[in-house]
């Protein structure tokens, strides 16, 4: 079971990976990847409220065992905070959770540049970034 710390580094480096891909055009997988950073970060988020390891086998984990992220946000108890934000985090949110594990069976040249540069910026802003924002909260 991967541990809080663990789903941190792994959501910072699914980043660093996303912008690697995206530097060398390969949009495809750069959009792909970048729903892991989500996914990760409020994983991460959900070890800190069950204050555990990540729940990877039992009865509890089949909850938790998802990537659709408007579930994980759900789990991670952040839905009311996501609520009462600001229109420019729900921009960045609704930019960011436009993402499905299926996008790995998209043909290639699905994505664009700017989708990419959209997730990324939608990802890091400073002030209403989503990683940003779960960041605060893991």
């Amino acid at each position: 079971m991967p541990t809080r710390g663990e789903l941190q580094t792994i959501s910072k480096t699914r980043l660093k990976e996303v912008k690697v891909l995206y530097r060398n055009q390969l949009y495809d997988g750069a959009k792909y990847l970048s729903g892991y950073v989500v996914e990760t970060a409020l994983k991460a988020r959900i070890c800190k409220i069950l204050d555990s390891d990540y729940p990877e086998s039992g009865d509890i984990s089949r909850s938790f065992l998802t990537h659709k992220l408007d579930q994980l946000v759900k789990l991670a108890g952040l839905q009311k905070a996501l609520d009462a934000a600001d229109i420019n985090f729900k921009t960045n949110w609704s930019i960011v959770t436009n993402w499905s594990e299926v996008n790995r069976y998209k043909p290639i040249g699905t994505s664009s540049q700017r989708d990419v540069e959209d997730i990324i910026n939608a990802l890091e802003d400073k002030n209403d970034g989503v990683l940003t924002w779960i960041k605060k909260r893991w």
